[in-house]
């Protein structure tokens, strides 16, 4: 579509074309009163080409054209070239360029057979309607393309009050033809240039009220062809512009000086000639003028200016608001109205924008409120920061909150009456205007339903899964003056996920496993789980929960929660163990529907715990060996993989990480000072956890225990700060995951000295500790109760040769 259209005007008994103005947005919902798109510049195609596509596809237009397959030499790429077709050229293509300043795409009347082009607008009877067109020929420098302009169907029985003839080189073989009352101007030969003429005129419409199909039907073409011929372009066919209010009543504050809110408004539909039009308006009501409105004419009546341009009604170009100032001042005066009416003139038609024909809204009353007023804001207090008060409501980035939409704000009188109901803004503030003055002990109550102004008023209330954080009803206050700050809080709920644990096997006697990880959602606060709050609801009957190794209580509230610290103490057996759980928010709040976890095991007969070892040298002096050796039985014992049978497939087994097992099994030839590391591999092979599991590992002959082997390494496990630590461990880890001092503490790991009398009796059978044992306690009840199947890890240490 152009960017401008050119308007009409009567001057010197003749109709020419002049001033620019802007063409409006295309899309129509009201009435129509001039051509949209008539210079058929929407959508824009490639340069030099043409193209015939449904007429869906070129807004405003319509044809009668029959159903057909189109063709183009234009670019097709997201256009319909099957349907009722138009087709459009663009400047260049086969020589033929548009008239002076008239764009770059023009209508071919003629695509493939002899058909209309139209729109249908809405015509007034016994209205005088002014229309302007270019027309060429498409062929011939000597005869003409000949097309009438028409209202009504060539399959009908039209009204044809216009006939144009015009060559290829702009000679105008006929003079137009007038019919039906219709005046056209002489013309002369190319006067837009190019080859094109401009066509003006006006016609009386004497038909019945309504909308009209208006458009173009060919008559003849210069090669008798009636698929070529007859271009159009900057085409138009306007009555005077229709007027009326877009409502028929508004109303805002005295505040605003300049009413922004709900002003009066005029929509305009139609061509407003250069100049554009004045419109009358006469102002009357309960407001007085000068005390409480003022006009641009400071009388009651006066006048504005709708600036020319060619107005379809659908979008805010099309929409203004009527000028007026309010007067705002201190004095409580109670609702005003101004009256504002549309007066008769002859620059527009007073009628319906929506259907034509159509009663118009010709009054429009604005309501003026004192600004007296009461306001306030609700908040998603998420952090609960006002406690059920009024104050210190809003902290940090919490936004204010309708709830979804279904919250209101109901002014109270001292009866429990309802004085005024307004629902809660999106953003969660409400204001009350034009509040009665001078009323005693009223409040304010927050409520899902919207109260009745003079009944009684409803309960306070939330929607579903709200709760307040500030009490639902405000303290008493009377009115008079302007209120604010009347705020509330309120926040949702958390939820909490059920949680179900694999099936696993009871780890018998006081054993205890890890609970699996609580976790819920709050709209608030987001994803719970580590570090967030839950409340045990309910205990099991069948097991002991403990937290921190302290049994846990029924309500119980864990703060900061900790996954690895929640355990439970299964009855021993096959059984299934169920407590509840709610997750608290920020707010303090809890979930109202706890969740279930359920935790299920089988009996501990069910399979064998198995354990595999490995031993392996994985460092000498400060070489690490990342070797991958292979033990075996059926190799000389003086081989480096020689292991003795049935331990030399305990390294096979699928279950041992890939590449967990390194170091060598013979590390050749050592001298005195030199450190070996020892690493003892295990693995839980079984079909069911392992527990009280013990390790000893006697140190070498010729070698000595290296008890400063990882001093200052954290973390550990309860050994005593300052002593020394030559013993390390890992559970499911490549590293070290802990440890331990040597002497015998609170720890896991201890060293004895060669022949202690302490030393453990599986450690110490037949007094074989000569040289020194290691040993370590991998499973304790506290820290790691079970080693379930398929846990790995090691325990490690040094000694020196001696």
């Amino acid at each position: 579509m152009k960017n401008y259209q050119k308007n009409i005007k009567n001057f010197g008994g003749l109709l020419i074309s002049t001033t620019l103005v802007l063409q409006p947005t295309l899309a129509q919902a009201q009435i129509q009163r001039s051509f949209l798109n008539p210079s058929f510049e929407q959508p824009v195609f490639a340069t030099s080409c043409y193209i015939q596509v449904d007429e869906s596809q070129i807004p405003g237009w319509t044809t009668t054209h029959n159903t057909k397959q189109g063709t183009a030499s234009c670019a097709t790429t997201g256009f319909t070239t099957l349907g009722k077709i138009i087709e459009i050229w663009t400047k260049g293509f086969s020589s033929v360029n548009t008239a002076t300043g008239a764009g770059n795409q023009f209508a071919e009347l003629n695509a493939e057979e002899n058909s209309q082009l139209y729109q249908n607008l809405c015509l007034y009877q016994n209205e005088t309607i002014t229309f302007s067109l270019l027309h060429r020929g498409r062929t011939n420098s000597s005869t003409p393309d000949v097309a009438n302009f028409l209202i009504g169907l060539i399959t009908g029985t039209p009204t044809i009050f216009g006939r144009f003839s015009t060559t290829n080189n702009g000679t105008v073989t006929t003079q137009p033809v007038a019919q039906n009352g219709a005046t056209i101007p002489t013309v002369t030969n190319n006067n837009a240039g190019d080859g094109w003429v401009r066509y003006n005129g006006s016609v009386p419409y004497t038909g019945s009220t309504g909308n009209k199909p208006v458009g173009f039907a060919a008559v003849s073409t210069a090669n008798n062809n009636l698929t070529t011929g007859n271009f159009l372009d900057d085409v138009q066919f306007a009555g005077k512009p229709v007027l009326e209010f877009v409502a028929s009543s508004g109303d805002g504050a005295e505040s605003e000086t300049n009413p922004t809110t709900n002003p009066p408004k005029l929509r305009v539909v139609g061509l407003v000639p250069t100049g554009g039009i004045s419109v009358p308006i006469t102002v009357s009501g309960t407001a007085i003028l000068g005390t409480h409105f003022t006009t641009t004419s400071g009388t009651s009546t006066f006048n504005m200016t709708i600036p020319a341009g060619n107005y379809d009604g659908s979008n805010a170009n099309s929409v203004f608001s009527i000028p007026f100032t309010v007067i705002n001042n201190n004095v409580p005066e109670g609702i005003r109205t101004i009256i504002f009416t549309l007066e008769p003139s002859s620059s527009f038609f007073a009628s319906s924008t929506m259907t034509c024909g159509g009663s118009p809204t010709i009054v429009s009353n604005y309501t003026i409120y004192d600004d007296d007023f009461v306001s306030g804001k609700v908040w998603n207090d998420a952090d609960n920061s006002a406690n059920n008060t009024f104050t210190n409501i809003n902290t940090g980035s919490e936004t204010g909150t309708n709830a979804g939409g279904v919250l209101n704000a109901i002014l109270v009188d001292s009866n429990n009456n309802v004085l005024r109901t307004i629902p809660v803004a999106a953003d969660g503030t409400y204001t009350f205007l034009n509040v009665p003055l001078n009323q005693n002990n009223v409040k304010i109550i927050l409520s899902a339903t919207p109260g009745t102004v003079g009944n009684t008023a409803p309960l306070p209330s939330l929607p579903a899964n709200w709760v307040n954080t500030s009490p639902l009803t405000t303290s008493t206050f009377n009115t008079g003056t302007d209120i604010s700050n009347q705020d509330f809080g309120i926040e949702q709920l958390p939820n909490t996920n059920d949680v179900t644990a694999l099936q696993q096997p009871n780890p018998g006697g006081t054993n205890k496993v890890q609970v699996p990880t609580l976790s819920g959602t709050d709209p608030e606060d987001g994803n719970l789980g580590a570090g967030k709050s839950f409340k045990i609801v309910t205990l099991p009957t069948n097991g002991t929960l403990y937290y921190d190794n302290i049994p846990v209580v029924a309500n119980q509230v864990i703060n900061s929660y900790d996954p690895t610290k929640l355990t439970l103490d299964p009855n021993d057996g096959a059984i299934t163990v169920n407590f509840t759980v709610a997750a608290v928010d920020a707010a303090g709040k809890e979930d109202p529907t706890p969740a279930t976890v359920t935790m299920q095991f089988t009996s501990a007969t069910v399979g064998n715990s198995k354990l595999l070892l490995v031993k392996r040298i994985t460092r000498i002096n400060n070489q690490d060996f990342t070797n991958i050796v292979d033990g075996s039985s059926n190799v000389n014992n003086t081989d480096t993989n020689y292991v003795a049978a049935p331990r030399d497939t305990d390294d096979n087994d699928s279950k041992w990480p890939a590449n967990y097992l390194r170091g060598l099994i013979n590390a050749g030839t050592v001298k005195p000072a030199d450190i070996l590391e020892y690493t003892i591999y295990f693995l839980s092979s079984g079909l069911s956890n392992a527990v009280k599991v013990k390790l000893c590992d006697l140190v070498p002959n010729n070698t000595t225990f290296l008890p400063t082997a990882f001093n200052s390494l954290t973390p550990n496990d309860g050994g005593l700060a300052d002593a020394d630590q030559g013993m390390a461990m890992a559970v499911d880890s490549t590293t070290p995951t802990v440890y331990f001092s040597n002497v015998a503490d609170s720890d896991r790991g201890t060293f004895y000295p060669a022949n202690d009398p302490n030393t453990p009796s599986f450690c110490n059978n037949s007094g074989n500790n000569t040289n020194g044992a290691v040993v370590v306690e991998i499973t304790r009840n506290s820290i790691l109760p079970t080693l379930s199947p398929d846990s790995y890890g090691f325990v490690r240490f040094r000694a020196k040769v001696k």
